[in-house]
C-alpha cells in the first residue's frame, strides 16, 4: 500500500461532509471546521504469510473551534456521532477505497488540539487500515 495514496482517499471520503475543510496531509494553518489526516504510527508488516497484508492506524484530527465555545461543542458532537449526516465514522467507513482493503474508524477521543499555536476543541479519530503487503 502506498500510504500517501491511502491518505488522499481518506481525504476524499471526508470531503463528502458539507462544510468540513479537509487536509489529507499535515497542515500548518487551518480554519475550523477542519480535518487533518496524520501519519501512521506504527506500521505493521507481514500480518499474514508471504507479504499478504500490512496494517497501520492513521490519526484523523478534527478541529472545530474555541475550546470553551458551546457552538464548538455542538459541532464536534455531530462529527463524533457514529452514523448521522456529518459523522466522521460514517464518511470514512462508507468511503470507496482502491489503495487498501479495509478502513475502519476504531475510536475517537476528545481533546484540546493545538495547531499553529492556536488551541481548538477537537477529536482524534483512530482509523485502522489494512491492505496488501505485496
Amino acid at each position: 500500500m502506498n500510504i500517501a495514496d491511502v491518505m488522499d482517499e481518506l481525504g476524499t471520503a471526508l470531503e463528502t461532509i458539507t462544510g468540513l475543510r479537509v487536509f489529507p496531509y499535515s497542515a500548518t494553518r487551518v480554519t475550523p471546521p477542519a480535518a487533518i489526516v496524520g501519519w501512521p504510527d506504527p506500521i505493521e508488516y507481514d500480518l499474514t504469510m508471504g507479504r499478504g497484508a500490512d496494517q497501520f492506524t492513521l490519526p484523523v484530527f478534527v478541529l472545530v473551534g474555541n475550546v470553551d465555545a458551546r457552538s464548538a461543542r455542538d459541532a464536534l458532537a455531530v462529527y463524533l456521532d457514529g452514523s448521522a449526516t456529518g459523522s466522521i465514522k460514517a464518511a470514512l467507513d462508507g468511503g470507496t477505497y482502491t489503495e487498501c482493503d479495509s478502513v475502519r474508524v476504531a475510536s475517537a477521543s476528545v481533546d484540546a488540539i493545538t495547531s499553529a499555536g492556536v488551541e481548538y476543541l477537537g477529536a482524534v479519530f483512530q482509523v485502522e487500515i489494512t491492505g496488501s503487503g505485496a
